[in-house]
This record gives structure tokens, sequence and C-alpha cells, in this order.
């Protein structure tokens, strides 16, 4: 167990991967590893993981020209995070996080190449032949996930050893309610209890409405992270100007649970086991070490 960051990645609330390290500095000792097999020598890298701090350094990706009156543009896209190794790793996989397999934004790819360099050079200390893949789902399958992988695949005549990172995502635990869900509306109440709680981790309604009212870039990323959203759940034709985001994130919440259950319907042999396997409140971090 880890005490939380000392610094947070959200210091303007402008993007989407610094709304995700204002989620998980919220919870102290976010970071856990799972307890291991015996002589497991993958535990000792995934321990590193979870508590080597580290500092990155990155660029935002803005779409499109700034603004003619922007001064230094390219000083209002550099950006500092900091944390363990796993939370960075977390963020650097929900920075990316897809709908139907498209990606949600592209602004955090600059983050992600920072925090696969630094995960490689500290587990190139080891002398292990190591390979690290994060995962996050809101349950088995479902088209909303965020995934990303540093290192190659061991060859298959290797003898692999596993150990898990469990790092806390921006979403919160929906686990009981879904269950609620299950037994009052079925496989729609699962989803509807599901789309919500994504929703609301994507676009936290507070500072959503303030980086749509705020300073280039925050206004534009949240936007284009918004249209994208709506475009990925046929909601199109969001009334940015005009609505709070409370009431954007209600509609995008329905179209997204239309997603979810015709999906867990296909899944599931009961809303009862769809809900079951709903867990949204943690990122998996796994690692696999073998010898060259």
């Amino acid at each position: 167990m880890v005490t939380g960051r000392a610094t947070s990645t959200v210091v303007d609330v402008t993007v989407f991967l610094l709304l995700v390290g204002a989620a998980a500095t919220a919870v102290v000792g976010a970071v856990t590893v799972d307890p291991p097999e015996a002589a497991n020598p993958a535990a000792d890298s995934a321990e590193l993981l979870a508590t080597s701090t580290a500092s990155v350094e990155y660029a935002l990706d803005s779409p499109g020209r700034p603004p003619e009156w922007t001064a230094n543009a390219t000083a209002r896209h550099r950006r500092t995070a900091h944390g363990t190794i796993a939370e960075l790793l977390a963020e650097s996989a929900m920075s990316g996080v897809t709908v139907h397999g498209e990606r949600l934004s592209t602004a955090g790819r600059g983050f992600e190449r920072a925090v696969a360099n630094t995960t490689r050079e500290r587990l190139s200390e080891s002398g292990r032949q190591t390979s690290v893949r994060v995962r996050w789902e809101p349950y088995p399958g479902a088209p909303v996930r965020a995934t990303t992988r540093v290192g190659e695949q061991p060859p298959p005549s290797a003898d692999v050893r596993t150990a898990t990172v469990s790092v806390a995502s921006p979403m919160a635990n929906a686990t009981s309610r879904a269950r609620r869900g299950a037994h009052e509306a079925g496989y729609l109440g699962v989803a509807v209890v599901v789309a919500s709680t994504v929703v609301e981790g994507l676009f936290p309604p507070s500072q959503a409405r303030l980086a749509l009212r705020g300073d280039y870039p925050g206004d534009r990323l949240m936007a284009a992270r918004y249209r994208q959203m709506a475009r990925l759940t046929d909601a199109d034709g969001l009334p940015l100007d005009s609505e709070s985001a409370a009431d954007l994130n209600a509609r995008l919440t329905v179209h997204l649970a239309g997603d979810l259950a015709a999906d867990m319907r296909q899944r599931f042999d009961t809303p009862a086991a769809a809900a079951r396997a709903v867990h949204t409140e943690r990122v998996r971090v796994t690692v696999r070490t073998w010898s060259a």
C-alpha cells in the first residue's frame, strides 16, 4: 500500500487525463499489489511499479491551429505529471479510452509515450524480461474500455510469472447499484447504472463545465471530447453552448446505456449475471516476467 501522490496531474482541469489524476488523487493509498504466489519474481517488479514514483513531462495534442490571439501556445500545452509508476500507467491507459474501438481523445498521446518510456527505464534495472499490460473495463468485453501495453509479448516457450497491481480508476464503484438496477429494471437497469458511472467519470460535471468555459486549449479539448463521445454513441448534435455539463452528461448517458444494454443481453444469461460482472472502480496493471 502506498500513500497518495505528492502532486496532482489536475493542474488546470483542462483535459481528461488530468481529470483522471484528480479522481485517483482523491483516494489515499490507491495502489495495491494483489497477493502473489510464493517465489514469484514478477511480484518484485509489481512492487516497484506500486511504490516507485516519477515525474513525466509531456505536451497536450490539441486539434487544429491555436487562436491567433493566443500568446505562446506551445507553452500552454506543456504539462508535468507526478505519481507512482502504477498510477501513471493507469492514467496512460485511461487517456486512450475507447468506445466501440475508437479513441475518445488523442490529446494524451505524448503523455502515454512519456509514461511508457519511464516504465521501460525503471523495469530495465531488474535484469528480467518484462511486459506490462494495463486494462480497465466496466465489465468483461464492454464496448467502453481502456488498455495499454509496455514491452513485448513473452515467447510461447517462456516460463512466465505474473503479478497484478490494482489502481483506483476515475469511476465510482457501481457494483451494488448495478445489482439494484438488475432487480428493478433488468438489463437496462444495469446498463443505466454503468453508463452514468462511466460518463460521470469521463466528464465530471464541475470540471467539464470549467474546461468548456475556460481558456485555450482546455475549452477546445473538452469540446472535442464531448463531440467525439456524442458521435460514438449516436448522440450527435450536443448543444455545448446552451446546456450545462450535467445536462450534456444526461444525454450521453441515455445513448450509452442503450448500447450497453444491447451488449449485455448478448454477453450475459441474466441481468443479475451482468450486474455481478460490473467492476468500474479499478484499473488492473498486470506484470509478466520471464528469463531471456
